[in-house]
């Protein structure tokens, strides 16, 4: 079996730019001289936590419910949002926490990174679990976020999973790295 190598990079260029991502156009070649135009999506680093609340009943998650535009559907998700260009993940997640909920974590723990599509993402994925959240102050939400904050016990978090309004995939994916955490997976 022949080992894989990197493509090589012959040119690239800018194709659009929208804001929140840009696309981009390369032509590549692999060292078996197979060649071809490839296009990405270049989009800034995400974060997401499980923020945690002792209960007098158990753990629970802050998690948030918020209209998306893509699927065009309400949501419940972990908080979480862009890490800004040389920005430490944890530090973007400690803020983004604050800003959509309204809790402070006592300690952010990293769970794992992910890269959310490679065959066409530039990005990754950083998640996290906030650890001894409790409420400071009211939300401060970005101009077009309206989000809805609610505590949800872990199990009930955890069984919402695949539901229409709980289907996305970096939460799931961040769930998996908690069950992890928690040693719940052999």
């Amino acid at each position: 079996m022949r080992a894989l190598y990197p493509w090589i990079e012959l040119s690239s260029k800018s194709v659009l730019d929208c804001r929140v991502f840009k696309v981009s156009s390369s032509e590549r070649q692999s060292t078996k001289g197979k060649r071809g135009t490839f296009f990405s999506v270049d989009a800034p680093d995400w974060a997401g936590v499980i923020p945690i609340v002792e209960t007098p009943e158990g753990r629970s998650f802050v998690m948030i419910r918020q209209f998306r535009h893509g699927t065009r559907h309400l949501s419940i998700e972990f908080p979480g949002g862009i890490v800004e260009p040389g920005e430490d993940p944890a530090t973007a997640i400690a803020r983004e926490l604050i800003e959509e909920t309204g809790y402070r974590a006592e300690m952010i723990v990293p769970l794992g990174i992910l890269s959310p599509n490679p065959a066409f993402m530039t990005n990754t994925f950083h998640a996290f679990v906030a650890e001894g959240c409790t409420l400071e102050r009211a939300q401060c939400l970005d101009e077009h976020e309206e989000i809805e904050v609610m505590l949800v016990p872990e199990r009930e978090a955890i069984d919402m999973i695949g539901a229409e309004d709980m289907g996305h995939a970096l939460m799931t994916a961040t769930l998996f790295f908690y069950e992890r955490y928690r040693g719940k997976l052999d």
